[in-house]
């Protein structure tokens, strides 16, 4: 059970740093700018109320941890399948996540949270 707490309270804690760092990042945009990034806001908000709470499979949050953004990963998955998921059901987007592991090849990784012998994925400058 410790486990599993820790590992919740990890992912909060990334969670809050990535949606902190999201926010900061649209501070001091023009009105045109986030009107046309509306979607993506709307999204990111989303997922990170939906997720914050750690109330998810533990195996999903550990898995989330390896990325450096795991609520750009969750957020992209989500509009990605938005035509095909029902509201509400971030289970199943973490789930393909997690099953597919092709985020792993288009996102960043977090070298503190890699599993031994995995390589890295895509390096952003």
């Amino acid at each position: 059970m410790e486990r599993i707490e820790k590992i919740k309270e990890l992912f909060r804690e990334k969670l809050d740093a990535c949606y902190r760092a999201y926010i900061a990042g649209l501070q001091g945009m023009d009105s045109s700018a986030l009107i046309e990034r509306a979607e993506e806001i709307a999204t990111a908000r989303l997922v990170y109320r939906e997720l914050k709470d750690g109330g998810y499979n533990a195996d999903y949050l550990e898995y989330l941890l390896r990325f450096q953004n795991p609520l750009e990963v969750v957020r992209d998955q989500w509009r990605k399948e938005r035509g095909s998921v029902l509201d509400g059901d971030m289970e199943h987007v973490l789930w393909t996540l997690a099953d597919r592991k092709d985020a792993e090849q288009d996102y960043e990784l977090d070298e503190a949270f890699l599993v031994p012998g995995q390589e890295q994925g895509v390096r952003m400058c």
